[in-house]
């Protein structure tokens, strides 16, 4: 799929050279939702710190924290990208959870620090996105803690860390509290558990 079919399928509009450069250099995370840094570690390592280096920028906040404060889908926001991250480490996780199996110490430990970057991405984009209002739906961020405790695999190795994204970006946040139903509190407090479980199995 190439970049024009891309932002079609993401329905993106365009309005203004601003909003055209910010939504042109958004392409990288495009390509984290399409799969495509998953060619090769290195150029993934590079497009995941122009990621990051992208969500800082100054004229891209402005664009992400105007569109997701306005509510019109049409345009790219902070719920849409973490959609696109959701989707990178979908695949990333995928990859280890599928690697061949009694490989040498090196390569174990390249993989454990491949499952730390993963999730210290997912932080870091959360702490950009809220960092000057809560801006993502409490809904997104739920929906990512509950997914990740369902499947054991995931909640072994991002426990730790869905634990205190619920704990500090969540549940610490008073907008959120009034958008969290009965049975979603519910939800939170297995998934505690859920995450404590999995925790103690890590350490042993």
């Amino acid at each position: 799929t190439g970049s024009g079919n891309s932002g079609c399928l993401l329905g993106w509009s365009r309005s203004g050279r601003g909003e055209r450069r910010v939504e042109r250099d958004l392409g990288c995370s495009r390509r984290l939702r399409f799969g495509k840094l998953h060619s090769g570690r290195s150029s993934a390592a590079k497009e995941v710190e122009k990621f990051k280096r992208l969500i800082r920028d100054p004229e891209t906040v402005q664009h992400l924290d105007r569109h997701s404060d306005s509510k019109q889908g049409k345009y790219l926001n902070w719920d849409a990208v973490f959609r696109f991250l959701q989707k990178y480490v979908q695949k990333e996780t995928e990859c280890l959870r599928t690697a061949k199996a009694g490989v040498s110490a090196s390569t174990q430990a390249t993989r454990q620090k491949k499952m730390q970057e993963i999730s210290s991405l997912v932080k870091y984009f959360i702490k950009c996105a809220n960092k000057r209002a809560p801006r993502l739906k409490c809904q997104e961020l739920l929906n990512y803690i509950m997914d990740t405790v369902k499947d054991s695999f995931n909640g072994t190795v991002y426990g730790a860390d869905c634990s205190n994204i619920l704990l500090k970006d969540i549940l610490s946040v008073r907008k959120y509290w009034c958008e969290i139903t009965q049975q979603q509190w519910l939800g939170m407090f297995r998934s505690l558990l859920f995450l404590n479980f999995f925790c103690e199995m890590k350490c042993h």
